[in-house]
């Protein structure tokens, strides 16, 4: 798109921001290439170098050493101002959760490269570094989650899929029901090739009749079924988007950021028998909190009832932050179906 084009759409998109009620975001490999993460379909991605027998080119970047990108933390002050609701991210760079989001507004569908889950209670724990291994495998600890007798000590196992894997039951759900619920839907950096999550945005109009807004580089298989469309980078859409809203994005931070534990265990509250069942065989989903303020972006704030999740600006709970005091490079890149992108 031409830039005056680009800055009109920003403006029709700050708009539908402004006047959504639940407004949920999907994003792909694509938010993520300005960090040093190369995407999979985008002009430079690993598949379309792969196919013209070329290698991609070093970044010098791992995922330790990656750091959130301006849409990763417009998106952190879109959830605090009480507009966005909840994310759908197929990536595993953890850069979400780094980012300062909290784990109970976002479903990582294809796992975290940060994050190890107890196969016995589903205690889930962030690490400083990134897991060893990928395909749900034993990492080799065992669960220190404090039980009424004694601790867990269950298996511990990464959270990455492999293409074999089934994704995860709780965070696919929690995204139906999000996506389901919105009236806005927002893709960035993914062509939405890879289902079912490519086709949980066209929930909003399906549901909801919302709006269904799609931006990323390479044009994708919804843009026909879209209100709106932007080929352009995810981060200029953002930064022209967040300065129409008046939302200030948090600055980079000098250091990464250690996300240490997720430790709280909730109980989801579901409508139906068979996700509260769901529910019981794996507890931890997104939590609740219990402090808020007014809606900054709807006069009407409605979340799903059967969530019982808070409509107003929370802090960031449940997921205990700190500044690193070293950087452990971590140099190979594993094969994974993270996701389409820019």
């Amino acid at each position: 798109d031409e830039w005056a084009d680009v800055v009109r759409k920003c403006g029709r998109l700050a708009a539908f921001i402004k006047e959504s009620n639940h407004f949920v975001v999907h994003t792909g490999a694509g938010v993520s290439t300005s960090a040093g993460i190369p995407d999979f379909r985008g002009p430079k991605g690993v598949w379309t170098l792969e196919k013209k027998g070329q290698a991609p080119p070093s970044t010098g970047v791992t995922f330790d050493t990656a750091r959130p990108t301006l849409t990763h933390r417009s998106l952190v002050a879109l959830h605090s101002e009480g507009c966005l609701k909840y994310v759908v991210s197929q990536n595993v760079d953890g850069l979400h959760l780094r980012s300062g989001l909290p784990r109970d507004c976002l479903s990582e569908l294809h796992g975290n490269m940060f994050m190890e889950r107890c196969e016995k209670c589903h205690h889930e724990v962030v690490l400083e570094s990134q897991v060893s291994t990928i395909g749900q495998k034993y990492s080799g600890k065992v669960c220190g989650s404090k039980k009424q007798r004694g601790v867990c000590r269950g298996r511990m196992r990464d959270t990455v899929l492999d293409w074999e894997d089934s994704l995860p039951d709780k965070d696919l759900n929690l995204a139906d029901q999000h996506s389901k619920k919105a009236d806005l839907s927002l893709c960035l950096g993914t062509t939405l090739q890879i289902v079912p999550a490519g086709n949980l945005p066209l929930l909003a109009r399906k549901n909801t009749g919302g709006k269904l807004v799609i931006c990323n580089l390479q044009p994708t298989k919804h843009d026909k079924k879209a209100d709106l469309v932007i080929h352009y980078y995810v981060d200029d859409v953002m930064r022209v988007t967040m300065e129409i809203l008046g939302i200030a994005v948090p600055s980079v931070p000098a250091r990464l950021l250690k996300v240490s534990s997720i430790d709280k265990r909730i109980e989801e509250e579901m409508d139906n028998a068979g996700q509260a069942q769901q529910a019981r065989l794996h507890p931890l989903a997104c939590s609740q909190s219990s402090s808020g303020s007014t809606h900054a972006c709807s006069d009407n704030p409605s979340l799903s009832p059967a969530l019982n999740l808070s409509a107003t600006k929370r802090p960031h709970t449940g997921v205990k932050a700190e500044l690193r005091q070293d950087l452990i490079p971590v140099s190979k890149l594993p094969f994974t179906d993270s996701t389409s992108p820019s």
